[in-house]
């Protein structure tokens, strides 16, 4: 190998991975891995990890820096393949925007967000089966949608496909079964945070949903970005924060002392799309994590209160990350009137009803083949932000069926 690492480590200007975050994700040149038994290391030992890597980094007689190690400790990038970072037991989606509930429920013919809202946060069980590690192509799926001028549905490809900006959190530390961790110690099972794009067939769900709620128009793919970014290194940068719910119905305000929590989490998100392979391409969606009405911490409570438990591994999604205009306003002096505060296509586009507009010609409804979604999240401000890299996704056509 050649002496391609020397010290100081050169890490460009507006990397989302300085020293200060150290992620976690498993590659490999041939077989896979995971790091769910890392993950069940106490948070002790984790964070002892985390700084013994970023002290070598820094110690300039480091064996990194050893040509004569560097062939067994160093792999050029191009020689790898990134794989999902965990091996997925289960995967839960929530839905905890008030935005989100409020303009899905508005499109849905609801007059009004349902109660039971503002007093738990809502979700369903996912399927884990279909959580794809960035850069896997998700390929249209089919479904039965209402037929176009009959009662009798049709088995065809989705025409309605959307994506939805989300973030993930990881467990490390299981839950045993009958185990109830209150908000306040959510903490303690949080391994950390991806990106998550839950890819939607609305057509598909809204015909199936009632009334069990959404199943094929979820299963076709939800994608995450490679890297585990820790809370020691959120927590570091400035992410954590004092929760907001001054004004709150529930949510960040419940009374609930079990769900009760005072932290939350700071961070930016935001989606793009291109179109004939990079031809066409626009920002498109922009949100805050801080934005939802419950905090991740509370979703971990909430999961935990049945007794159900929860595996190293286990992935819970945080639901679309949409912000309130007031919300957006608040944040970088943004005008809160574009589309750079709807977290998927359903929402901006008022159900395909009103395609988005983004310059150079380009007109988005729903998704179409070879459309591809790029998802970025980042923490901190100046010399503490750090990044969660990406996580992306092409729609390839729907596969030919042999019937």
């Amino acid at each position: 190998m050649p002496d391609f690492v020397q010290f100081p480590l050169t890490i460009p200007e507006g990397s989302p991975f300085p020293i200060s975050n150290i992620p976690f994700g498993i590659f490999s040149t041939a077989l896979d891995g995971s790091l769910n038994k890392f993950a069940e290391l106490s948070g002790e030992a984790r964070a002892k990890v985390r700084r013994d890597i970023q002290n070598l980094i820094r110690d300039a007689t480091s064996p990194l820096y050893d040509p004569q190690e560097q062939d067994r400790l160093l792999l050029p990038s191009k020689h790898v393949e990134l794989h999902l970072p965990m091996k997925v037991g289960a995967f839960t989606d929530f839905m905890c925007s008030l935005e989100h509930v409020t303009n899905g429920g508005r499109l849905a013919g609801a007059s009004s967000v349902l109660p039971n809202f503002f007093h738990l946060p809502l979700g369903y069980n996912g399927r884990a089966s279909s959580v794809l590690v960035s850069g896997t192509p998700i390929a249209r799926p089919y479904g039965m949608v209402p037929g176009i001028g009959s009662s009798v549905p049709e088995f065809v490809p989705s025409k309605r496909l959307d994506y939805e900006v989300e973030m993930g959190i990881f467990i490390s530390k299981p839950v045993q079964h009958g185990e109830l961790i209150p908000a306040y110690r959510a903490r303690d099972h949080i391994f950390g945070l991806v990106l998550l794009n839950d890819w939607s067939a609305r057509d598909i769900q809204m015909y199936e949903m009632t009334p069990l709620g959404p199943f094929n128009g979820k299963a076709c793919g939800t994608s995450i970005s490679p890297w585990v970014v820790t809370l020691d290194a959120l927590e570091e940068a400035g992410a954590f924060i004092t929760a907001e719910a001054a004004g709150l119905q529930g949510g960040k305000a419940t009374s609930v002392k079990f769900l009760t929590c005072q932290h939350d989490l700071d961070i930016d998100v935001s989606a793009s799309i291109s179109r004939e392979n990079g031809k066409y391409s626009a920002a498109i969606s922009r949100s805050n994590m801080k934005h939802l009405h419950w905090s991740p911490f509370q979703m971990v409570a909430h999961h935990t209160s049945a007794g159900c438990g929860l595996g190293a591994g286990d992935l819970l999604g945080t639901g679309t990350l949409s912000s309130s205009r007031e919300q957006a306003s608040q944040d970088a002096g943004e005008s809160g009137n574009g589309v750079f505060r709807l977290g998927c296509l359903f929402e901006l586009t008022e159900n395909g009803t009103k395609p988005v507009e983004l310059g150079e010609n380009l007109s988005v409804a729903w998704l179409e083949d070879g459309d591809e979604i790029i998802l970025e999240a980042w923490a901190g401000r100046g010399r503490n932000r750090i990044g969660f890299g990406q996580v992306t996704g092409r729609i390839l056509p729907a596969r030919l069926m042999d019937v």
